[in-house]
């Protein structure tokens, strides 16, 4: 319990003393601010961060109560004007799921916040929240975010090419990253390990990546599809290793700034490659007005200069080169004979200038070279979840951005 809910004594003797002064100028019960005219008082800010003090939450969570609280009344709003609300049952089962992180039932769970200072109706407001919105987001964008399977090939061509063919397991994982700025980096492996207190079963994990996840599958709870072992990064690779299906590795470190946990749910062998032979190559090119001129050779210098993978052109292609940036993957046997001559004499990060396409200068880079990997047993629905994931993700950031926009919110 004391590695979810910090000691009540010890968190409500600190958070009186921090509130007392705010609670004596205006009373419990004046507004804080006014939401499109509903009032959001003191005691709800106060109750809301000392909610999050007992879930170990990181500071700039606690700091920032009061524009979650305004968050949560637009939710509310929007989800008022189309006659959606959470039901009793919904609200239960989530409460239920949210106190089995700390292996309790939600009505323990309800019992130690109250012993804390913290009320039922505090708990059940901000599961409610989340459920309501969840509901919104999909019945106002689900259709629009659904992928067509020309879309979910495209993205199983997209990623079934690699340096080389997978050997050993395959890995069915979920995520969680946690990222700030590479400054922050103490910062982020405090939230990382608070995390991990929070994250320690499937329920917790999943609900644990859509509340702290950095990544675009935190929608989905950090699902990822399958992929191979030996894919991973290299520090990451051995925890993964590891694990036994429905175990969680402990943060591990994946970037200035940036952290990860993994569960794991499944493992299987690795699937048979196609025939020797049929090679692919990704390849990225940048179409440089003016052929072989001098200013055309003098924009591929400093290109060269400032890349050393093809993921390095999406920052540089800038300017009139923008939209005409081309990164893909092919059989070589696709090519026309001058593109795959010229590739054949690159490595992985170089650069050739050699080339033209009427009258533009090609900066053609080589990503990777191997063999074709087999789609046929690519998991369609995986992908196609992923994909409507991460745009129901960015449909949400922006019909928030944009009820924000339109709200009166007045500070008294």
């Amino acid at each position: 319990m004391r590695n979810f809910l910090i000691l009540p004594a010890l968190a409500v003797a600190a958070f009186a003393a921090c509130s007392a002064p705010v609670l004596a100028q205006g009373g419990q019960f004046a507004a804080q601010v006014f939401v499109n005219d509903s009032a959001i008082t003191e005691y709800e800010l106060q109750q809301r961060r000392l909610f999050l003090t007992l879930l170990n939450a990181p500071p700039e969570m606690i700091d920032g109560a009061l524009d979650a609280l305004i968050d949560d009344r637009l939710r509310s709003s929007a989800a008022k004007s189309m006659g959606m609300e959470a039901n009793a049952e919904q609200v239960q089962a989530g409460m239920e799921e949210f106190a089995a992180r700390a292996n309790l039932t939600a009505e323990q769970f309800v019992g130690e916040l109250q012993k804390a200072g913290v009320s039922a109706e505090t708990f059940r407001d901000f599961v409610a929240a989340g459920i309501v919105w969840r509901d919104v987001v999909r019945a106002r964008f689900v259709g629009r975010s659904r992928a067509t399977d020309a879309e979910v090939e495209q993205a199983i061509a997209e990623q079934g090419f690699g340096d080389e063919v997978p050997e050993g397991p395959r890995v069915l994982l979920s995520e969680i990253i946690i990222r700030r700025a590479p400054e922050e980096d103490a910062r982020a492996r405090l939230l990382a390990e608070r995390v991990a207190t929070i994250a320690t079963t499937e329920a917790s994990f999943d609900t644990a990546a859509r509340q702290y996840s950095t990544a675009a599958t935190r929608e989905a709870g950090g699902q990822l599809d399958w992929m191979a072992l030996s894919s991973l990064p290299e520090q990451v690779r051995g925890r993964v290793a590891a694990l036994s299906p429905g175990q969680i590795s402990a943060p591990v470190q994946v970037g200035p700034g940036a952290y990860a946990m993994f569960l794991l749910h499944e493992r299987a062998a690795a699937p048979a490659a196609l025939p020797a032979g049929v090679e692919a190559l990704k390849y990225a090119q940048v179409l440089l007005p003016g052929g072989r001129s001098e200013a055309a050779l003098a924009e591929a210098a400093k290109i060269r200069a400032r890349v050393d993978t093809c993921d390095d052109l999406y920052g540089v292609a800038s300017g009139v080169s923008a939209d005409r940036l081309l990164v893909q993957t092919q059989p070589s046997s696709a090519l026309p004979a001058d593109l795959r001559a010229e590739l054949s004499r690159l490595d992985p990060g170089e650069i050739s200038t050699a080339l033209t396409r009427g009258d533009a200068l090609m900066v053609l880079m080589l990503c990777s070279r191997g063999p074709l990997l087999d789609t046929k047993t690519v998991p369609r629905d995986q992908v196609r979840a992923r994909l409507q994931n991460e745009r129901l993700v960015a449909f949400a950031e922006a019909y928030m951005a944009e009820l924000r926009a339109g709200a009166s919110i007045r500070y008294p």
